[in-house]
């Protein structure tokens, strides 16, 4: 019989540590920072952190001023009734009673986007300072307990990870900067008072002539091969995480079909009994199409649980696995002990533990989240139904005449 080591050699190829596998993604190594870099634009210095998060508190403080606030809201309805001016009469009219709710969404907007992109920043910097194996930890952590809750998410992020997430941030530092460049340029036109009056220059214009020069001072200031470049970048990691989902959506719909035709089969001469006395004789001729349908809808409904399941259940074994083989390099870089992960059964069996207690944690909550923590977590919501719109969408076909 082959020593413990060797047996571990025999089975299996020697693993790459776990936290190398953020490495293509992340640039960074298990000894060292990871390099979470967009580019040297998103560098910060010490104290970035607190910096953005005061940043974000500060810009926010305006929404509490009444007088501020319906300022703005003025200005957006302003801007809606202009559209509303060139569009058909029922849809001005239309336009012009949804004014007061699109300014109170636009003024939301201006306030919640900022704060929440300014928090990402100092999120951004705490983890641009920690070693990838700690990240491996953290990132293990998230499938371990969020794996079920968020299924279209963590694996739109392994797609993503597989399908070129370094030139997916190419494109995202791309649109940064543009965005940055426009940002100023509409700043710098809201601040400018040519004639010395004390009113901005901005605040006296016609709201047509305002919307031209806006758009024409974002044309002037953003790059438009840039913008070219990031957006094909989004749009072609967008389109093969769509693809890797739907090929997982179109098995679990499959299977559900299939199960709901053999229900229907199983099903139909003793339900058609009962719905004959319950159903109006002109009615009855509807009883085998509302008979299978219902079974199908019923089987699919199960065969998305039972997805949820297979999904909850493997990213609670990947990710326990991640957490306790980061967790044996974070302790051999420290020194406190040397243990490898291809030399023991240490790391299987407190990742299959921690992977155990994960996945309980989400099967008795339903694979839901408490309320408060869904609003703390909204980005993943919005995520989640983002990519279920886009799978959904991905599978309608164009209708020919």
């Amino acid at each position: 019989m082959a020593p413990r080591g060797e047996r571990r050699h025999l089975q299996t190829p020697p693993q790459k540590g776990a936290s190398q596998e953020l490495a293509p993604i992340l640039g960074g190594k298990s000894s060292g920072p990871a390099q979470l870099s967009f580019g040297a634009s998103t560098a910060v210095g010490e104290g970035a952190a607190l910096d953005e998060l005061r940043s974000a508190r500060s810009g926010a403080a305006w929404v509490l001023d009444k007088t501020l606030r319906e300022k703005e809201e003025a200005k957006w309805e302003a801007l809606v009734a202009s559209a509303s001016g060139k569009a058909p009469p029922k849809v001005a009219a239309c336009l012009n009673r949804c004014a007061p709710a699109v300014a109170w969404a636009a003024v939301g907007c201006e306030v919640c986007v900022p704060v929440y992109v300014k928090v990402f920043k100092a999120l951004y910097y705490v983890l641009s300072k920690l070693p990838t194996d700690v990240l491996g930890i953290v990132w293990g952590l998230c499938l371990v307990f969020f794996g079920g809750v968020y299924p279209l998410t963590m694996a739109a992020f392994e797609a993503f990870r597989q399908c070129g997430g370094a030139d997916t941030y190419a494109a995202l530092h791309d649109l940064q900067v543009q965005y940055g460049n426009a940002k100023k340029a509409l700043e710098d036109d809201d601040a400018l008072d040519a004639d010395g009056d004390g009113v901005a220059d901005v605040e006296q214009r016609a709201v047509a002539e305002t919307i031209r020069r806006k758009n024409y001072l974002v044309l002037t200031a953003t790059d438009p091969v840039a913008l070219d470049r990031g957006f094909k970048g989004l749009y072609t990691a967008w389109v093969a995480v769509i693809a890797v989902l739907k090929i997982q959506f179109a098995q679990m719909v499959a299977l559900g079909s299939a199960i709901g035709d053999f229900l229907g089969q199983l099903l139909r001469v003793p339900l058609t009994q009962v719905l004959v006395h319950v159903m109006d004789k002109e009615t009855q001729k509807w009883i085998p199409t509302i008979i299978f349908y219902t079974c199908k809808v019923v089987a699919i409904a199960v065969a998305i649980h039972v997805q949820k399941l297979l999904s909850a259940f493997y990213s609670a074994v990947r990710g326990g696995l991640l957490v306790s083989r980061n967790v044996m390099y974070v302790l051999d870089r420290k020194g406190v002990f040397k243990l490898d992960p291809n030399e023991t059964y240490v790391d299987e069996v407190t990742g299959w533990a921690l992977a155990a207690v994960g996945f309980y944690c989400q099967f008795s909550g339903g694979f839901a989240m408490p309320p408060f923590v869904r609003v703390l977590l909204w980005p993943f919501e919005t995520a989640e139904a983002g990519l279920l719109w886009g799978i959904m969408a991905a599978d309608e076909t164009p209708q020919t005449a």
